[in-house]
């Protein structure tokens, strides 16, 4: 069964622009080995990411996530049975995200705000996914 996993978590501590590509690096890495295809976006400590590929894989994926010692608060945001693949083309896109572009999506700009409790953030896979469209085509 093919699945969708779009998660959020926020860093324990900053990060650099080396801390990000060694953690795009690994990602892509271990994406690769597993066939799970996705789309992470950061900002201000905060992570939006979604995981796709076989429940089993993708499952094993975010419980090791979930236990890395960079990042706290991991929230499932939603559990997505799919058809196909949305991000078929990267084993970790990465994206950034501009205030104008998080204007676009006014309902997910509190994930990138430290302070939000992301718990309370309710979120259907067509809102996450037409989001992370938006980036997904924005340059890298």
């Amino acid at each position: 069964m093919l699945i969708q996993l779009l998660y959020s978590s926020k860093a324990t501590s900053a990060l650099s622009p080396a801390d990000l590509t060694a953690i795009l690096d690994k990602s892509v890495a271990n994406n690769q080995a597993s066939q799970i295809t996705g789309l992470l976006l950061y900002r201000d400590g905060c992570f939006l990411q979604l995981l796709e590929g076989e429940a089993g894989v993708v499952d094993a994926a975010f419980r090791r996530i979930s236990r890395d010692p960079r990042h706290h608060q991991v929230e499932s945001l939603f559990y997505n049975e799919c058809k196909q693949r949305e991000f078929a083309q990267w084993y970790m896109g990465f994206h950034v995200p501009q205030p104008a572009a998080l204007a676009k999506f006014p309902q997910f700009a509190p994930v990138f705000d430290p302070e939000f409790d992301v718990s309370q953030l309710v979120v259907t896979p067509q809102d996450g996914l037409a989001m992370l469209k938006v980036f997904a085509e924005l340059p890298g």
